[in-house]
Order: C-alpha cells, then sequence, then structure tokens
C-alpha cells in the first residue's frame, strides 16, 4: 500500500499518493526553472491546482494518483504558454479574474496627424495628449533656445515611421 501525503497547491490542500507527489514536485521545480516570472510561476500553480479539481472530480476521487498526475501534465505541456483552455472558464468556481494590461505606445513619427515629419504628433501620440501642446512647446522652445531645431530633425532622422508598408516593399525580386 502506498504512503498518502497532503500538499497545498494555490492555497488549496490535496491528499495525493507518494509516486504521484514525487512526479508533480519534479514538474513543478521544470514549471519554475522555465518560466522565470514571478507572475507565471503562480499562474501555473493556479492551473495546476484548476486542473487537479477538474480530474479528482470527472474520476470521483479524493486521492490523487499517478493518473491524474499524467493527464495534468499532459494538459500542461499541450499549452506551451501554460494559458487556460477556454473549457476551465466555464464553470463558475474555475473562474479567475482577468488581468489586462494596457499597450505600451511605441515612441515613433505619426504620419496621419503630421505637419512637417509627424515628430510631435508621434511624440504626442506616446505621451497621450493632443499633439498641438507638444507642438507649442516646440515652437516656443525653439524660440528661447535654439538647440532644439537640431533636436527635431534628429528626432525625425531617428524615430521609425507608423506608415503601413506597401505590398511592393514586401515582395522580393528574382
Amino acid at each position: 500500500m502506498e504512503q498518502i501525503k497532503e500538499i497545498i497547491i494555490n492555497g488549496k490542500s490535496y491528499k495525493i499518493t507518494e509516486k504521484a507527489y514525487r512526479m508533480l514536485a519534479d514538474f513543478m521545480k521544470f514549471i519554475k526553472k522555465t518560466l522565470k516570472g514571478e507572475g507565471k510561476y503562480s499562474d501555473a500553480e493556479i492551473q495546476i491546482s484548476i486542473l487537479l479539481d477538474m480530474e479528482t472530480e470527472n474520476r470521483k476521487q479524493d486521492i490523487i494518483d499517478v493518473k491524474i498526475i499524467n493527464e495534468v501534465i499532459k494538459v500542461m505541456k499541450e499549452n506551451h504558454k501554460i494559458k487556460f483552455k477556454q473549457k476551465f472558464y466555464e464553470d463558475e468556481k474555475f473562474i479567475r479574474k482577468k488581468v489586462r494590461y494596457k499597450k505600451k505606445n511605441r515612441l515613433q513619427r505619426d504620419k496621419t496627424e503630421k505637419i512637417i515629419s509627424g515628430v510631435c504628433a508621434g511624440i504626442a501620440k506616446y505621451i497621450g495628449i493632443d499633439p498641438l501642446y507638444v507642438r507649442l512647446f516646440f515652437l516656443i522652445a525653439t524660440l528661447f533656445r535654439g538647440f532644439f531645431i537640431p533636436v527635431y530633425i534628429i528626432l525625425w532622422i531617428i524615430l521609425p515611421s507608423n506608415e503601413p508598408k506597401s505590398k511592393w516593399q514586401n515582395t522580393v525580386s528574382p
């Protein structure tokens, strides 16, 4: 008869056989090595907990065995980025709050609202203000300190444009 241990994953207690415990511990060490970000490992731990809950409910078992751990590892390997599959969200007790991160704009010249080259419009879009304010700042700064003209020209040269590449640039000639 195999010894039964108790583990805590994501704040929830599980009863698990010793072989299954060793397999799960090795797999979690592997995940910790491969996912170096703090939030990614906790996401993986949450997913493992959800998968364990689902497998024990499906198999109507209280004790986690090697078969359940193999199934959890199989599902985790299928999800290379360790994201939740859609079926996990269907049951209310497995719902997790989604965190939405604001996509940060890249600093680039804005060709849609340009007057001269789009530098001021690009800076305004990056900061999140009206381009008129940036243009006024450059104008006033140029009148008082003349070195903003070379700064504008350097930014014009350095900053990439946001205009899409034409289909002719993407084709390769024979």
